[in-house]
């Protein structure tokens, strides 16, 4: 009898030694362990901010669709809170009502919240928009910006691409231009919430 408890707590200890490695076999599944995002891509996803496929893949090249970004900065949010932030105009996301029996889509309470907190504009309707459309990077840099504003860190009279920059948010491409009408992929945006959430809650 006694065997088998230490044989178990072992097993239990084990387990739990070994949920890292789990974790990190999930995200560099697809994702080679030397690349360059490798550790904004693993502090962001350890923290619940960017998930992967339910494949178990994380598909880093792949074009960021625009309810994946609103979902994000939700989570993102989420953890600003936990780190002491909050945000003038946050609301519980259970309280939606204005997308509910409107427009089923999984993104859609996530919009609303970034609308009820001033971070995204309501035009066009969510009818007229299209969820699952391919972002820019403009489109992340204005949501990073007024992200920042909404925790009231810079000031109003700038652009986003302008704070952006400044604020190292955006990754640079290698010409040495940021390309703000091109796609955003996956692992820029996991670099860009990495850099917004040292930005904006810093560990510690």
């Amino acid at each position: 009898m006694r065997k088998v408890a230490v044989i178990t707590a072992l097993a239990a200890t084990l387990a739990l030694a070994c949920g890292g490695a789990w974790a990190q076999d999930y995200i560099t599944q697809t994702v080679p362990p030397t690349a360059r995002y490798m550790h904004d891509l693993e502090k962001v996803y350890a923290l619940g901010i960017i998930e992967g496929y339910r494949d178990d893949t994380f598909r880093p090249d792949q074009i960021v669709e625009r309810a994946e970004l609103w979902v994000a900065l939700n989570r993102f949010i989420d953890v600003s809170r936990m780190r002491g932030l909050e945000l003038p105009e946050d609301y519980q996301p259970y309280l939606a009502t204005y997308g509910r029996g409107f427009r089923d889509h999984w993104g859609m309470e996530a919009w609303e919240r970034l609308t009820k907190t001033y971070l995204a504009d309501d035009r066009p309707v969510p009818i007229m928009m299209d969820f699952d459309a391919q972002i820019k990077r403009i489109e992340f840099a204005e949501l990073a910006v007024a992200l920042m504003r909404g925790y009231g860190m810079i000031p109003y009279d700038m652009t986003p691409a302008e704070l952006a920059i400044g604020e190292d948010i955006m990754v640079r491409q290698p010409d040495g231009y940021f390309h703000f009408q091109s796609a955003m992929p996956r692992w820029e945006l996991a670099v860009g919430l990495s850099r917004l959430l040292d930005a904006v809650a810093p560990m510690g």
